[in-house]
């Protein structure tokens, strides 16, 4: 999604929302495939601060590329 199609689509979302975004995938990966008593805060603290700011930039990123879809 934060790749370029040349002549296809432009990038869904930015690398740096990409970024953003690999510590969730983690996130899930671990609450998916352990148990959930060994989930530690100090790691799940910054992720639950720092939701609202990267849905922001997520829902940005998307929309910006929905208007490059109409034009």
């Amino acid at each position: 999604m934060s790749a370029e199609i040349p002549g296809i689509r432009s990038a869904v979302i930015s690398l740096t929302t990409r970024h953003r975004l690999e510590d969730y995938c983690a996130f899930r990966h671990l609450v998916r495939n352990v148990y959930t008593f060994n989930l530690r805060f100090d790691r799940l603290q910054p992720l639950a601060v720092d939701l609202p700011a990267c849905y922001q930039v997520l829902k940005e990123d998307c929309e910006q590329f929905c208007q490059a879809l109409e034009t």
